[in-house]
């Protein structure tokens, strides 16, 4: 059975550990010793914010101007290693964000933006071009970039796995 759904990092490396899922898409630095991983995809953060605010790429000098904004983050629960680069974007700006909501769904984020409960900081990615609320901004000055990874477990015989792992 073939089947795609947004589940936590940490869900997915114990359903990987387990045989319960054959591969999985994580933003993780470490994994357990029976697991492989091999980066796909690595990439810069963007500001998310409500189309009305008056800002633009160009006039984006640092995220100090937004230090007493709220912020709505990924949950640290999500991905600890992803939640302390996201940090260090804010360590090198200079101050500690105000947070006001932590998820795991992109969808949710956006939605709290767009409501006007905060602003964020997601992948390249994640980026929705198609909201036509919400503003995106890559953070291309920035040092921290995060990476996304397939990882399956080394013991997994599936030849199904096999052939997709051939594949990327």
């Amino acid at each position: 059975v073939f089947s795609l759904k947004e589940i936590d990092n940490e869900t997915q490396i114990k359903h990987l550990l387990s045989f319960d899922l054959d591969v999985g898409f994580v933003r993780l630095e470490r994994v357990p010793k029976d697991l492989e991983t091999k980066p796909i995809l690595n990439e810069n953060f963007c500001l998310v914010l409500p189309k009305s605010f008056k800002i633009s790429s160009k006039s984006l000098k640092n995220l100090e101007s937004f230090k007493n904004e709220s912020f709505i983050l990924f949950d640290p629960k999500y991905s600890a290693s992803y939640y302390e680069k996201v940090m260090q974007i804010f360590d090198d700006s200079g101050f500690l964000p105000i947070i006001s909501h932590n998820t795991i769904h992109a969808g949710s984020i956006y939605k709290l933006v767009e409501n006007g409960f905060g602003i964020s900081i997601v992948p390249k990615s994640l980026a929705a071009n198609n909201n036509e609320n919400l503003q995106f901004i890559e953070l291309d000055k920035m040092k921290q970039k995060t990476t996304l990874s397939v990882v399956w477990n080394k013991n997994n015989r599936n030849p199904m796995l096999q052939n997709f792992l051939k594949l990327i």
